[in-house]
């Protein structure tokens, strides 16, 4: 059984399978982007998002660790700052960082819920007046 100071453990699934998707769309996009740039793409550019590919995997695998939500929140603005590489990068960040925000709050009101169905003081019996 999950702590108190711990989410359900399919919302970690659901972190790991967004930051996966999200690997997925940036290493598809680096095709994209060199034949949109019609060669004229710094390797640079192309590196950087290929580096970024790799640390969304990184984050995926490491989310369910310590420190595992501050690494993968900490590369969402790298993936928008792609946007320097192509503009589109701007818009393919921003909407999964939005997405990664929303998980976030997901995450952290499923934790107030867990903790507050542990607590015997807030428990239904006891709010509804029944001796059971």
């Amino acid at each position: 059984m999950t702590s108190p100071a711990t989410a359900p453990r399919g919302l970690y699934a659901i972190g790991t399978a967004g930051l996966a998707i999200e690997a997925v769309v940036l290493l598809l996009a680096v095709p994209a982007v060199v034949s949109a740039q019609r060669g004229h793409v710094s390797v640079a550019g192309v590196s950087y998002l290929a580096g970024l590919v790799v640390l969304l995997i990184v984050a995926a695998v490491v989310l369910r660790r310590r420190g595992g939500k501050v690494f993968a929140s900490a590369v969402q603005p790298l993936v928008i700052a792609g946007g320097v590489v192509t503009w589109p990068m701007y818009a393919v960040g921003v909407v999964f960082a939005g997405i990664w925000i929303y998980w976030l709050r997901q995450w952290s009101y499923a934790r107030i819920v867990a903790a507050r169905s542990r607590d015997p003081a807030g428990s239904p019996r006891q709010a509804t007046g029944e001796d059971g």
